[in-house]
């Protein structure tokens, strides 16, 4: 039997009262194979837990690379990340739009392509992807890249197979996204999924608003083989959540 692969992001997971050993036992023995934007002094502990380490974040969600002004400190900060991510090991960084502020689509797009533009062969030179998130302006007011179309013009833009697109599923259908459309025209783009229920970011359910089902099924059919981010707030027991979570969307390849 064919297994999805899941990973959850320690933000939304991990909190200080917890041991780091113990959380990641309890995420191994569930299933998940990998976390996401774990803080350095924690990744050996995931590591010997069995668990890769997929992302890092990157800076700019608000003040970002959409603004020219940003770039000469931007820049170097996302190049520090790049050459961090590469030094330990984890194959990506993500990135964003930054908030609009005045600018257009268009100013913001043409900016994102110039400042990635100089980042673009950094990464291809480490080995290192960068993935550019979307992310709904309701949660993120005034961010700029709220919509799916900026993520895969400013990809079509930067054909580099080390810029790719990270698809959060929850904001994109916040944002009233044909989601399953996205996924299946732009698969060769996308490298890592976010999952979670909307509108309040819970943990996915059967028979929720957004048909988890038919999007896993669609897009795991049409090829994806990354993994299936679980970046969800859990509102009880988070390893009682994540479990749910893990048991639900493997049912969906069985």
């Amino acid at each position: 039997m064919e297994k999805l692969r899941l990973s959850a992001p320690d933000w939304c997971f991990f909190n200080s009262g917890m041991d780091p050993a113990d959380y990641y036992k309890k995420l191994a023995k569930i299933g998940y194979e990998a976390v996401e934007m774990v803080d350095p002094a924690r990744r050996a502990t995931a590591r010997t837990a069995g668990l890769e380490i997929i992302n890092h974040s990157g800076p700019g969600m608000t003040q970002g690379l959409n603004d020219p002004a940003n770039h000469p400190a931007l820049l170097a900060q996302i190049r520090k990340s790049l050459t961090d991510a590469k030094a330990d090991a984890i194959p990506a960084v993500i990135v964003f739009s930054g908030n609009r502020g005045s600018l257009s689509a268009a100013e913001g797009l043409s900016h994102c392509v110039t400042g990635l533009s100089q980042l673009v062969p950094e990464a291809e030179k480490l080995g290192v992807d960068l993935i550019f998130e979307m992310l709904n302006s309701y949660n993120h007011q005034d961010y700029q890249a709220d919509h799916s179309a900026f993520g895969f013009e400013l990809k079509k833009a930067l054909p580099s197979g080390r810029f790719k697109i990270l698809y959060d599923i929850y904001h994109m259908s916040r944002m009233g996204e044909d989601v399953l459309a996205d996924l299946l025209a732009h698969r060769a783009d996308i490298t890592h999924i976010h999952v979670a229920e909307t509108p309040d970011r819970g943990k996915p359910v059967a028979q929720g608003q957004v048909d988890y089902a038919r999007l896993v099924k669609g897009f795991h059919g049409a090829g994806y083989r990354g993994y299936w981010g679980m970046e969800f707030v859990p509102k009880d027991d988070p390893f009682k959540e994540l479990a749910q979570a893990f048991e639900l969307f493997q049912s969906y390849v069985r």
